[in-house]
C-alpha cells in the first residue's frame, strides 16, 4: 500500500501541474503517455506468435493524436497516406508470419490510443478546460474507486466474465453512484452548471468502463495481469489511463455538442 500511495502521489503531481498549465505542456504529457501505452501494447502482443511493428504502432498513435488535437494542421491526409502505404509495405517482408494481422493490430492499436488521447488533450483547450479536465480525470478515478469498493463488498454478479472476471454489476453501479456524487461536488465549487456536471459525471461513470474492458481484451489475449511494470504498485501506463481515455472522448463531445 505504501508503494501504491507514493506512486499515486507522483502520478497526481505529474498530471496536475501540466493540466493547470495547459497548452503544449498538457498536450505533450498526454502524447508521451499514449506512446508509452502503445509500447506496452506492442510488448503484450509480442509474447504471442504475432509480432506487430513497434514503429507502425507508434507512428499510428502520433498521427491519430495529431489529427484530433490539431485538426487544421496542413498535409494531414498526405501524412496518413504515407503511414498506411509505408507500414503495409514494410509488413510484406514477413510473409512467413501473419503480416496482415500484425499490421492491423499495430495500426488499430495506435489509432485507438492516439484518437482517444487526442480528445483528452483537446478537453483542456475548451472553455473552462481545467474544470472539464477535472470532470474527465477526477470523476473517472472516483468511479474506478467506487467500483472497486462496492464490487469488493457487494459484488456477486459478473459484468463481463469472459474479459474481466473480477468486475461485477454491483461494482459498476456503485461506481456510477460515486461518480454522480463527485459531479455534484464539482457543480457546487466550479463555474460549470450543476445539470452539466451531473450529466457528464453520469456518462463518465456509465461509459468510462468501456476503456477498461478494451484493455482487458489486450491482457486476456496476451495472458498478462498488467500492461506493464512502469509504475510500482500500479502496473503499466495503460492500466492507469484505460478508462480516462474514454472519459476524455465523452467529455469533449458533450461540451462541443451540448454546451458550446
Amino acid at each position: 500500500m505504501r508503494t501504491r500511495a507514493i506512486s499515486g502521489t507522483v502520478i497526481g503531481i505529474v498530471t496536475i501541474i501540466p493540466g493547470l498549465l495547459g497548452g503544449m505542456w498538457f498536450t505533450s504529457l498526454i502524447l508521451v503517455v499514449v506512446l508509452i501505452a502503445a509500447y506496452e501494447i506492442h510488448a503484450m502482443m509480442a509474447v504471442n506468435q504475432l509480432k506487430p511493428s513497434l514503429i507502425t504502432c507508434l507512428s499510428s498513435t502520433i498521427v491519430a493524436f495529431v489529427i484530433i488535437r490539431f485538426p487544421t494542421l496542413p498535409y494531414l491526409s498526405a501524412i496518413v497516406s504515407v503511414l498506411l502505404l509505408g507500414s503495409i509495405a514494410a509488413q510484406m517482408r514477413y510473409r512467413e508470419r501473419m503480416p496482415i494481422a500484425e499490421w492491423a493490430i499495430a495500426v488499430a492499436s495506435g489509432a485507438y490510443l492516439g484518437w482517444t488521447g487526442g480528445h483528452l488533450a483537446a478537453v483542456r483547450e475548451l472553455d473552462n478546460g481545467v474544470w472539464w479536465l477535472i470532470m474527465a480525470i477526477g470523476i473517472t478515478w472516483l468511479a474506478d474507486s467506487g467500483a472497486y469498493v462496492f464490487g469488493k463488498r457487494f459484488g456477486k454478479h459478473k459484468l463481463a466474465p469472459s474479459l474481466s472476471p473480477k468486475k461485477t454489476w454491483e461494482g459498476y453501479f456503485g461506481g456510477i453512484a460515486v461518480s454522480l456524487i463527485g459531479g455534484f461536488v464539482v457543480g457546487l465549487v466550479s463555474p460549470l452548471t450543476m445539470i452539466h456536471c451531473l450529466i457528464v459525471s453520469g456518462l463518465v461513470g456509465i461509459f468510462g468502463t468501456l476503456g477498461d474492458l478494451v484493455e482487458s481484451m489486450y491482457k486476456r489475449q496476451s495472458n498478462a495481469k498488467d500492461s506493464g511494470h512502469l509504475i510500482p504498485g500500479h502496473g503499466g501506463i495503460f492500466d492507469r489511463i484505460d478508462s480516462i481515455l474514454w472519459a476524455g472522448v465523452i467529455v469533449y463531445y458533450y461540451v462541443i455538442l451540448l454546451v458550446h
